[in-house]
């Protein structure tokens, strides 16, 4: 006997549209949740947590934190450390550069991905943030395979980037020059290597047709020059405030 196939109102509703179905949280994607509204980001957080073996960034490494930002505010979110683990395993990543260090949580994610020889290049421009992020690096035995560079970078990169293979980079900094760093950086990437720029929906001001924020319109200029960027197969993900990952073609 054959299986009738299950009718869904709303998987039949010829108003749905593909924005309708962009994240978890729409009704398309929830509608059989059954608890409170309240509850389900929480909810959400933890199977996420749960299913992937992850725990907080606190329990895992060893951390000094800045006395002005809480990590959980300016540190990266778990969920996208661990992919940035992932794409550092996938590639098999010798050489990462991070741009914007904080207090070095996600170069301790990169340099835990990698394997025995890999490195870590990041540039920090406030001294107070390099420093914790230095004596973090130190605490938790990575010290020998993480490089902190000190400065802003796009004086720093000049010099450190002719005769490098970056395999995968990472950009988190000042978001006015986003643009600026795509253009020093994506050709010291190898074929195949990876970019992700952080930040790449800047809290929704990129949606705006005339961003209301400086970092905003940077962020929305890169995402419009790279559009046209034959060399990189883009995705753009809406991951906390947005991740773009860009492959270069081999």
């Amino acid at each position: 006997m054959s299986k009738q196939l299950p009718t869904n109102q709303t998987v039949n509703d010829q108003n749905l549209h593909y924005h309708d179905r962009l994240l978890a949280n729409q009704p398309f994607h929830n509608m059989h949740y059954r608890e409170s509204t309240e509850s389900y980001f929480p909810r959400l957080f933890q199977a996420i947590m749960k299913s992937c073996g992850l725990v907080e960034p606190q329990q895992r490494f060893k951390l000094e934190q800045s006395q002005r930002f809480r990590v959980e505010v300016m540190g990266s979110n778990p969920m996208p450390l661990s992919l940035l683990e992932f794409l550092v395993k996938t590639l098999n990543a010798r050489v990462c550069l991070e741009i914007g260090c904080f207090i070095g949580l996600s170069a301790l994610s990169m340099a835990s991905a990698q394997a025995p020889g890999g490195k870590v290049h990041t540039i920090e421009k406030f001294d107070e943030f390099a420093a914790i992020a230095n004596r973090n690096f130190a605490a938790n035995g990575m010290a020998d395979r993480i490089t902190l560079h000190l400065g802003d970078a796009l004086d720093v990169l000049p010099s450190l980037l002719p005769g490098m293979s970056v395999d995968l980079a990472f950009i988190d900094g000042n978001k006015e020059r986003y643009l600026d760093y795509f253009g020093l950086i994506a050709p010291a990437v190898r074929p195949g290597g990876i970019m992700i720029f952080d930040d790449a929906l800047y809290h929704g001001d990129v949606l705006n047709d005339n961003p209301i924020d400086a970092k905003g319109a940077g962020v929305k200029a890169m995402l419009d020059a790279v559009a046209t960027e034959n060399g990189f197969h883009r995705s753009l993900l809406p991951i906390g405030n947005g991740l773009l990952l860009m492959h270069k073609a081999a």
